[in-house]
């Protein structure tokens, strides 16, 4: 029987917590921008903060299938794996630095890491499909050899 242990922080995956981490950083006022805590409503803050995490779950939920993908898969499908992980952080980076430049920028960001969560399930979908299609060709073929 196998024991249940709890992961410790640092035997997270580094796209957990590059997300984790540009999900605080965009949670937080723009304090670089020169904006003031105090003209941005609490209600409002609140709000911004609440759908934040539901998209940060819901984009680290959808990594989950790539990063398992990329340790069991070798060569070329592991890049074709690793390339929707390699892309959230492309598409984060420019969202920070974004917003570090100006607060009125990406301020719909948590739909468009959303969005790759939703094309990157697509993706996966179509990528681990083939893959099966193609392995079972190949396992076929080795049978009548």
């Amino acid at each position: 029987m196998r024991k249940l242990t709890i992961q410790h922080a640092s035997s997270l995956p580094r796209p957990f917590i590059a997300l984790l981490v540009a999900a605080i950083l965009l949670a937080l006022p723009p304090l670089a921008a020169g904006s003031e805590l105090g003209a941005t409503d609490s209600s409002e803050w609140g709000w911004n903060l609440i759908i934040a995490v539901i998209v940060i779950a819901i984009s680290a939920a959808s990594a989950a299938l790539p990063i398992a993908a990329s340790k069991q898969w070798t060569g070329n499908w592991r890049i074709s794996a690793i390339t929707p992980l390699a892309v959230l952080l492309l598409w984060v980076a420019i969202i920070v630095f974004g917003r570090m430049q100006s607060s009125g920028s990406h301020q719909l960001w948590p739909f468009e890491i959303f969005t790759w969560a939703m094309l990157n399930m697509i993706y996966m979908v179509a990528v681990m499909t083939v893959k099966r299609v193609l392995d079972k060709a190949d396992q076929e073929k080795s049978l009548t050899d």
